[in-house]
């Protein structure tokens, strides 16, 4: 993983659940699988979280 993929997972992890969709982004810039799918289970936990309050 690239210090660049752990920026956008540091982001990533700062962002409110509304805005999970932003993630997508992240998703598509990141340099590497692992990142990718750790900001894919980063979204994912958001979407969780905003079903939860619906």
């Amino acid at each position: 993983m690239t210090d660049f993929d752990r920026k956008l997972i540091e982001k990533a992890d700062t962002f409110s659940r509304w805005d999970y969709r932003d993630i997508d982004v992240l998703i598509a810039i990141a340099d590497t699988t692992e990142a990718r799918e750790k900001l894919t289970e980063i979204r994912r936990l958001l979407y969780d979280h905003v079903q939860e309050t619906l």
